[in-house]
């Protein structure tokens, strides 16, 4: 949440983070599919209660010298994203990680049931599959389809799955894809530029969005233009 926090005072409008399914079925917001990594704890997400994983220190690891500043940071829950978004007026990017748990699509949509909740969303994934599965629970929901390997299909997958958007890694991006997704009606968004000369030749693309690790570099980039 500290990091959702610092987008926001940063000026970001649209936030991206990754969810993962507990053992009791509750949807949390963790990138690793183990717990390893990022917290105190050890283990697959999957093997544990959210309970279990809220008791957890997440920001203990992130040193700053010898002080750990985010120490007693907890795994954020979906809940906590949603009731964030509302009260910041910003919209999240939630990526379904593939292998995440049997039943996780199912467990998102009914964290999201209400239209305001679904406007304030837009559900990433890898897996085909798992965007379908979301829009055929919920068409409401706006799905877009992650991509980081070359193809020439990539647009024709995107509409398949009923994607609204294509989210391709960065340096697969080229004028004529983004013309060729925007005259099918898709919206275009590229991960993950950090430098301001990427972002700079990406916003020449005529992509609608960019997903970076510095919100205040693209920012300043956005009001040079």
């Amino acid at each position: 949440m500290a990091a959702f926090r610092r987008a926001v005072e940063l000026g970001a409008k649209f936030i991206e983070t990754d969810l993962q399914l507990t053992r009791d079925a509750r949807v949390v917001a963790i990138h690793d599919s183990t717990l390893d990594r990022t917290t105190n704890g050890k283990g697959p997400v999957q093997l544990k209660s959210r309970a279990e994983i809220r008791a957890l220190d997440a920001g203990a690891w992130f040193k700053s010298g010898e002080a750990a500043p985010f120490a007693g940071e907890r795994v954020p829950t979906i809940e906590e994203i949603v009731q964030f978004a509302r009260e910041n007026d910003v919209i999240f990017y939630l990526e379904i990680k593939t292998g995440s748990g049997w039943g996780v699509e199912h467990a998102v949509v009914a964290a999201l049931r209400d239209f305001e909740e679904a406007a304030r969303v837009v559900i990433l994934s890898f897996d085909p599959a798992t965007l379908e599965t979301v829009h055929d629970l919920n068409s409401a929901l706006m799905t877009g389809f992650l991509c980081e390997h070359p193809s020439n299909d990539l647009v024709e997958r995107a509409v398949r799955v009923r994607a609204r958007q294509l989210t391709p890694r960065g340096d697969l991006i080229t004028r004529s894809l983004v013309d060729e997704a925007h005259e099918a009606g898709l919206q275009v968004l590229a991960w993950t530029l950090n430098e301001p000369w990427q972002m700079r030749y990406m916003i020449s693309t005529g992509v609608d969005g960019i997903i970076t690790d510095y919100p205040d570099r693209l920012l300043e980039v956005l009001r040079d233009i």
